[in-house]
């Protein structure tokens, strides 16, 4: 079938510069999302947007359709992302290991920029933010973009089976992490103990995607 996405990437790499504006315009919602829990202000995300489709448009001549131009965008923001947090990072001299380091870690005082109704799901966003990096990105594109196992393969450039290995870790810290910052809070405030579900995970995964879709079609 015909990517529209394609074509307008070859179109823009040709000179078409409103071809590459539309671009822009159909995907800069998803980018911007892709980026908002994962930055320590708010402010750095359009620079981080407006560098991730300069990268697009500069890898071009490399892309031979292996995947999707949607996938290949996710791809050029998460190389963007890893930039960003290797500069924000206070152990620059040293090897990153994105399985290790967390956003959180870059600006301990910085919440999340995604504002929920509910305490739970504002934990839940606050959590994937406390959980190493590399389980957040596999994480936020399984909930919130709808990409399969194979489809963040895609985007990653490791094996199905590496990811599948990465949600389960990343789900099990999700829990743990959603579940002490709960509990915390009982502890203060008081009320009945809840015990974290998946299945929890997965509705508050929901709301957030409700309000993102709200964002986006409001551009």
């Amino acid at each position: 079938m015909s990517d529209p996405d394609r074509e307008l990437l070859d179109r823009w790499q040709a000179g078409d510069r409103e071809a590459g504006n539309e671009l822009v315009r159909r995907r800069i919602g998803e980018i911007t999302w892709f980026f908002r829990n994962k930055v320590t202000s708010e402010s750095d995300v359009p620079d981080l947007v407006g560098q991730t489709f300069l990268g697009c448009l500069q890898a071009a001549a490399g892309f031979r359709g292996e995947t999707s131009v949607r996938r290949f965008l996710f791809r050029v923001a998460n190389n963007v992302l890893y930039d960003y947090i290797r500069k924000k990072s206070k152990r620059q001299r040293e090897q990153l290991d994105f399985a290790a380091v967390c956003v959180q870690e870059l600006d301990p005082r910085s919440p999340s920029s995604i504002i929920m109704r509910r305490r739970e799901g504002q934990a839940f966003v606050q959590s994937l933010r406390q959980i190493p990096v590399a389980d957040q990105v596999v994480l936020e594109l399984m909930y919130f973009d709808g990409l399969s196992g194979r489809e963040i393969g895609e985007v990653l450039g490791i094996p199905e089976g590496t990811v599948r290995g990465r949600l389960q870790r990343g789900l099990a810290r999700l829990r743990q992490e959603v579940q002490t910052q709960l509990d915390a809070h009982r502890q203060v405030r008081g009320g009945e103990a809840v015990q974290v579900t998946v299945e929890d995970l997965e509705r508050w995964a929901e709301e957030v995607k409700a309000l993102r879709k709200g964002d986006v079609e409001g551009e």
